[in-house]
């Protein structure tokens, strides 16, 4: 269907990954591996941007012939059409895709489903926000996966007020199935920030008194039992309309992150937490939310355990002197913990972004860049959205304005052509 942007036999990257300065590990042309998953990536790739039909095409029949012949349920069919329209209508991101190959199929659903229903309007900004999210910025860098693509969108969309990103989506539903073995299941839709509160508060009351999870939230719902539950959230404090980041959900959208800071009970300034050092092995309560501020989730390369749930790792030991403080720790899930203490694996850190390098056991190495609130590249995406926000306000008002005078002058002008009676 859509017109190649080159002609493959004649781009550098024809047989395997374009090689550059900054790179996604699964284009390392170093690693073989790398090299025939892009090889197939790309196959895969214009297979089907060549089988995709024309968007005058009946799409029934078109469904049910790519399917015959592909062997896909007609479902998948049509959904993998979807999403190849909505690349051709991005085309910053198209061209990168065609640079690279980086993003599989599945990525590339998860983009069509989360984009779905936006406004023709904000397609530019969206393919400019969205092909900067997915170009590499360090070599052998890991590739942001799928709910992190899917979140990165829903934060552009809710910067440009697109009404799909707001809470009002949120069904909250509920119903209770009663199984015939004598157990129940509880199904609930809520918001995101309701389901980490509820998820905390359960397991810490599981915590205190050695109750399972499903035992400590009937105990929570039955005896009515108070718990005081933490939930850091960061925003800006020099910009107008800043966003809000939470560790369970990423950047809020602008409904939920007003409601959210207005429960808020207690400020730390992050700034000033950033620089502070403890002669303790376990940090204090703001060093440890500055690094999970920095980091987001566990270090380790496509690891997404909420850095408040991680182990702060120190980089040279504290028992060797190494300091605690955001130079010299890390957050680590206890999983990423243990090999790192051990020896299996190492890192070497920048402290300020927070990237990170890591050199596995056999001698494989990778980069993570972490993505918490904390880092320079969200702080320039916080000015952006502030900004963004802002202007956004100042045009909606001055529109307000200029409603309001035609409409007093339309009043004016109907009162003058009244009879005199």
């Amino acid at each position: 269907m859509f017109d190649q942007m080159f002609d493959p036999t004649d781009e550098q990257g024809a047989d395997g990954p374009v090689n550059q300065l900054y790179y996604y590990s699964v284009n390392n042309v170093n690693n073989p591996m790398a090299v025939a998953g892009t090889s197939m990536r790309r196959a895969w790739h214009l297979y089907w941007e060549e089988l995709i039909p024309e968007e005058d095409t009946d799409l029934e029949l078109a469904v049910a012939s790519l399917s015959i012949g592909t062997g896909e349920s007609r479902g998948r069919v049509q959904s993998l059409i979807m999403a190849f329209y909505q690349l051709a209508d991005l085309p910053r991101l198209h061209s990168l895709q065609h640079e690279f190959f980086h993003l599989d199929l599945n990525r590339l659903l998860a983009i069509s489903t989360a984009l779905a229903g936006l406004n023709p309007d904000h397609l530019p900004t969206v393919d400019e926000h969205l092909t900067e999210y997915l170009t590499p910025c360090a070599p052998n860098q890991m590739l942001p996966s799928t709910g992190a693509i899917k979140r990165k969108i829903a934060a552009i969309r809710d910067m440009v007020d697109d009404p799909r990103a707001t809470g009002s989506r949120v069904r909250k539903n509920f119903n209770v199935s009663v199984g015939t073995d004598g157990t129940a299941e509880v199904h609930a839709e809520v918001s995101p920030m309701d389901a980490q509160m509820i998820q905390d508060a359960v397991t810490q009351h599981a915590a205190n008194t050695g109750k399972t999870e499903s035992e400590a939230l009937v105990d929570l719902i039955r005896e009515h039992i108070n718990l005081d539950v933490t939930v850091n959230l960061y925003t800006a404090k020099d910009l107008a309309d800043a966003p809000v980041w939470s560790s369970s959900v990423g950047w809020l959208d602008a409904c939920s992150g007003v409601e959210w800071v207005g429960h808020a009970t207690r400020f730390r300034d992050m700034d000033e937490a950033m620089g502070k050092h403890t002669s303790g092995h376990d940090p204090t309560p703001d060093i440890a939310a500055a690094l999970t501020g920095r980091d987001g989730t566990c270090g380790f390369p496509g690891c997404n355990v909420r850095a408040e749930n991680c182990d702060c790792d120190h980089r040279v030991n504290h028992a060797d002197g190494g300091a605690t403080c955001r130079h010299n720790c890390k957050r680590l899930c206890r999983h990423h913990h243990n090999p790192k203490t051990n020896g299996r694996i190492a890192y070497l850190m920048d402290p300020v972004t927070g990237i990170t390098v890591w050199v596995l056991e056999d001698g494989s190495w990778a980069v993570d860049v972490p993505e918490g609130p904390l880092t320079p590249a969200s702080a320039r995406w916080a000015q952006t959205v502030s900004q963004y926000r802002t202007a956004h306000r100042k045009r909606w008002a001055a529109e307000a304005r200029a409603e309001a005078r035609a409409a007093a002058k339309g009043t004016a002008e109907t009162q003058a052509d009244e009879p005199p009676f």
